[in-house]
């Protein structure tokens, strides 16, 4: 009997492996941060054009820049980016950004975006978006950005 459960068991298991490495390929990705809340908060991962088409849509949309101001001289910033380097990202957020409105968070690959997406998620932020491929890729789709100058 203990052998016929655990099959099930693990039947259930590799189903349950399957659907989250299914989930894992689509083009907008949830993913989950757990805080003292009941329910988890989580952002979405969108690639350079579903974010740049966004923040067109939506005037309330905000893009966030988490570079340093070396990489946003090298390569310009997003027309009309807010500049907030992640070092700088849980001291600032609060007062210069509305908790309620769209967030999309760009840096130069995307890693440096997931964790600013964290800390705004773990501050209460309810909208908030990771940007694939950072300012690399959004250069590479050819999107507009403007020059930074210190």
């Amino acid at each position: 009997m203990l052998l016929k459960n655990t099959r099930w068991a693990l039947f259930a298991m590799l189903v349950v492996a399957a659907i989250a490495l299914t989930a894992c390929g689509s083009g907008g990705k949830t993913v989950a941060v757990t805080t003292d809340s009941a329910a988890p908060n989580t952002y979405t991962t969108v690639d350079v054009r579903q974010a740049h088409d966004a923040l067109s849509a939506d005037s309330d949309a905000i893009i966030v820049d988490v570079r340093t101001p070396q990489e946003w001289a090298a390569t310009g910033v997003p027309a009309n980016a807010v500049l907030i380097t992640l070092d700088q990202i849980t001291q600032r957020a609060p007062g210069a950004l509305p908790q309620d409105q769209p967030i999309y968070l760009i840096c130069n690959s995307g890693n440096r975006s997931r964790v600013a997406a964290d800390a705004l998620l773990t501050l209460g932020f309810t909208s908030v978006y990771n940007v694939d491929g950072g300012i690399q890729a959004w250069l590479r789709a050819g999107l507009p950005t403007e020059p930074y100058t210190p």
